[in-house]
């Protein structure tokens, strides 16, 4: 959705029409629309607005940021809270961390989940009622007591956006600003409506929104979408247990620190009996109410899902527990010490379990524990010989490594050292806060050097391989009126990573028709590109631009400068543009080269291109022959203005000498051996039977 919204202005999910309704619902107008709340989609479409204009940047590698940024507000919003409920920096820090490192909040921070965004809605909202308390009563750095009613209101908005199932959380924050307004004005009745009309203007405003866009999308301001088959069908202690204590997706298991919060709660209590009321309350209450739901479990993900909504108030005893571990006094030393052992273990097996939850992609669990019992199979939750929890460290090894510096077995050492720098700089920043150093290093510089290392990153893990070449491709080739269809789904999120254009996207099964392309629709895949104009092939990856019925083919030049003049290999084709990456290649490097042919007539013959790295006595470093689009556009389909294009990877041989290379392509007929014919720009005077393209350097490994 946040796709649709960036790219076109609409607020369909067509590219995952492969997956039916899995995944939405169709509207009225026959779209496929997303069956999740708005709040979501607008707050990754920033990130993904930025993306699509930046080309090196991925753009769903982007959007992914969208809950690290949400994660780390959440814990500042806790360290926070606790700070203004009167707890100490270091136990209010450690809370906030213990949030941040030890529960399921680390692992859902990788992904766009709604949870988390609604956690960071219901805890700001909390927070500034607990600032509007502290306003109200005069106290400094509280801001005003309307603004900060306002902004509580605006926090449970938010959580409404993201999930309109967090109206089960609104009353306990009506009551918690009912409490606070009975302190502070007792029985003066007219000094409350106007903090109540403060708090549920937002609220209201967020209710209406909501409302706006289940009518855009279902025609009704009251659908949301939901199948009849999704509902609360589970019996209620089944789902109570399963989402609490059960091994495959338990709470406690999945992060043992809430033990100790568990344990610190009465502590809490005792000192602030209405937050630590509400913090039960959000909990319980997100407990109760998805138990009964038929998918309590949230299908794919790193244990309950549903209850990430809830970890920020679940954290808040923690500070307690830190309080109680760091106590001072001679007598309560060796309790303190009991308590700080405690701590301690609980949080290393936190840390464990996420660490866990993070580097593997938990999908290489389900794929074999799915490939052994079935899907959802109650084994998978019930028994703790299935249970993730003890699976998931038997993957994680140095090939299944999924993160930005480790991947596929291999080691990127200059992403590890920035990642290593962000952390060091980050730790001396909390370092400079708890020592109570205010100063513009922590304030602005640090913030600003975490997001130039974390737009390095991404800079570094951009989107590369044969359908992120094929993305760019059609995003440069295309005209307003035509659609993109793709037909493999498994290229979904490589595909929308890296297109940068504009034009709606199909996810259809190949042969597949796309409505509302007039001009004609891009079919992506890997199947043969027969009798399309416009045709681009990357590897094992191609695009075939085929028209709508009554179009007339617009010839379409090639998205790069055009030769001047235009080789002419015989009367098949002329070579009418060419982009070579780099002009120096290394030993056991790769150069890419695109060739742009414009085919002037049909032939009898397939012929093969061929592309080498030759020096001055015809030595090769270097070369690839290849039937077009690997035999899937031979030139016996070209036709008259077709445009037909490949992306070639060339290998530099690790033995080849050193020095200046001649980069020369052609064509000739597999069988006889003998090449077309080159005019006008062929060999070395203008005509032979190759193409100099550029002049290359190679030299030794780095």
């Amino acid at each position: 959705a946040t796709d649709s919204l960036a790219r076109r202005g609409a607020w369909d999910i067509d590219l995952l029409r492969w997956m039916e309704e899995q995944q939405g619902s169709f509207g009225p107008d026959g779209h496929l629309y997303s069956r999740k709340g708005i709040g979501t989609t607008l707050a990754a479409l920033p990130l993904y607005w930025l993306a699509l204009r930046l080309q090196e940047l991925g753009n769903v590698q982007a959007a992914m940021l969208t809950n690290a940024v949400v994660t780390g507000l959440t814990g500042a919003l806790i360290l926070a809270l606790l700070r203004r409920l009167g707890y100490g920096r270091g136990a209010a820090l450690l809370a906030a961390l213990g949030f941040g490192l030890g529960t399921m909040a680390w692992p859902y921070a990788r992904y766009l989940f709604s949870e988390s965004l609604a956690g960071l809605g219901l805890m700001a909202s909390a927070y500034f009622l607990v600032r509007f308390r502290d306003a109200a009563a005069g106290q400094p750095r509280s801001g005003t007591p309307a603004g900060s009613v306002l902004l509580a209101g605006c926090g449970l908005g938010v959580a409404l956006l993201a999930r309109l199932n967090n109206a089960i959380v609104a009353p306990f924050l009506g009551l918690l600003l009912l409490a606070y307004l009975w302190r502070r004005y007792g029985r003066r009745w007219a000094a409350w409506p106007g903090p109540i009309a403060l708090f549920a203007l937002p609220v209201l405003a967020a209710l209406a929104v909501a409302a706006w866009y289940n009518w855009l999308r279902f025609g009704s301001p009251l659908t949301t979408g939901y199948l009849p088959e999704e509902r609360f069908a589970t019996p209620f202690f089944e789902g109570f247990y399963g989402l609490l204590l059960s091994p495959g997706k338990g709470l406690f298991w999945y992060n043992p620190l809430l033990f100790a919060a568990v344990a610190a709660w009465p502590a809490f209590y005792r000192r602030f009996r209405a937050e630590a009321l509400l913090a039960a309350a959000v909990v319980l209450a997100n407990v109760a109410f998805y138990a009964p739901w038929y998918l309590w479990w949230a299908g794919h993900g790193w244990g309950p899902r549903f209850l990430v909504t809830a970890l920020p108030f679940a954290a808040l005893p923690l500070a307690a527990a830190f309080e109680a571990a760091t106590r001072r006094p001679l007598a309560e030393r060796r309790a303190s010490g009991a308590v700080a052992a405690g701590l301690i273990l609980l949080a290393v097996l936190s840390l464990a379990v996420q660490v866990a939850g993070v580097a593997v992609d938990y999908n290489l669990y389900l794929d074999d524990v799915h490939a052994e019992l079935g899907l959802y199979h109650p084994a998978t939750l019930f028994d703790p010989a299935h249970s993730p929890l003890l699976r998931q460290w038997s993957y994680i090894r140095a090939a299944n490594l999924d993160l930005a510096w480790a991947r596929n077995g291999s080691v990127n050492w200059g992403m590890l050292l920035l990642g290593l720098a962000a952390i060091v700089v980050s730790i001396l920043g909390l370092v400079d806060a708890l020592q109570r150093r205010r100063s513009v290093w922590t304030g602005a510089w640090l913030p600003l050097l975490l997001a130039v290392v974390a737009l390095r990153l991404l800079l570094q893990a951009g989107p590369e391989g044969d359908v992120a070449n094929i993305a760019r491709a059609v995003a440069s080739l295309e005209r307003p009126g035509e659609a993109v269809a793709l037909a493999e789904s498994g290229w979904t999120e490589d595909l929308q990573n890296a297109y940068d254009g504009r034009l709606p996207f199909w996810g259809l099964p190949a042969g597949g028709q796309v409505p509302g392309a007039p001009a004609g629709a891009w079919e992506i895949g890997s199947a043969p590109l027969t009798l399309a104009p416009v045709r681009f092939w990357a590897g094992e990856a191609g695009a075939g631009f085929y028209l709508s019925r009554g179009q007339t083919a617009i010839p379409r030049k090639p998205p790069v400068p055009p030769l001047d003049p235009m080789p002419r290999l015989g009367s098949l084709a002329l070579l009418s543009g060419v982009e070579v990456e780099g002009r120096v290649v290394w030993h056991g490097g790769t150069l890419p080269v695109t060739v742009y042919w414009q085919a002037l007539e049909p032939a009898d013959v397939s012929y093969t291109v061929f592309v080498q790295l030759v020096d001055e006595e015809g030595g090769k470093a270097g070369q690839v022959d290849r039937l077009p689009c690997g035999d899937a556009c031979p030139t016996t389909t070209w036709q008259p203005g077709d445009l037909v294009a490949e992306r070639y990877e060339l290998v530099v041989d690790p033995g080849a000498p050193p020095g200046r290379y001649r980069l020369i392509a052609g064509m000739y007929d597999l069988a006889s051996g003998e090449r077309l014919p080159v005019t006008d720009g062929g060999g070395e005077g203008g005509a032979g039977d190759y193409v100099l393209l550029t002049t290359i350097e190679v030299r030794q490994s780095r």
